[in-house]
């Protein structure tokens, strides 16, 4: 009978293992889904910042050709400039809350890498009790 007990722990701790892992692959999963949306991210706010940047150094030079008031250039160039910076700004925020669930769910994974250790322990455990039952129920012949 004891060995039924070991045999039903083992399938117990062998399937906790599993979901420990499935959950695990969950979170790596989502950790790359939201690198892959940051990067993304800061990628298209560099490569629009860059382009506004190379409009706003335009429009000033044209301006300046033109021979228009060049107050009137500078202070549109330094708008242009300004809302640069504020959409740059939005969208590092937008990135900082996508650092934050990143951190979240690395926390997650450490907590579950923390079950699977000890689980994986326990279920050598096991296998070393049931090892030791077994050579203790075996008949010993002289």
């Amino acid at each position: 009978m004891g060995y039924a007990l070991f045999c039903a722990r083992k399938l117990s701790l062998t399937a906790r293992v599993n979901s420990l892992n499935a959950q695990l692959m969950i979170i790596s999963n989502q950790q790359m889904r939201l690198a892959d949306q940051e990067a993304a991210k800061q990628n298209a706010a560099n490569l629009k910042a860059n382009s506004q940047k190379m409009k706003a150094i335009q429009t000033y030079k044209t301006a300046l050709d033109g021979a228009a008031d060049s107050a009137a250039a500078q202070n549109e160039y330094q708008e242009a400039l300004a809302n640069i910076d504020k959409e740059s700004m939005l969208t590092d925020l937008d990135i900082q809350g996508i650092k934050m669930q990143e951190n979240a769910l690395d926390l997650r994974r450490k907590s579950l890498e923390t079950q699977l250790q000890a689980a994986q322990e326990e279920m050598k455990a096991v296998e070393k009790a049931e090892e030791n039952a077994i050579k203790d129920a075996t008949p010993k012949y002289k």
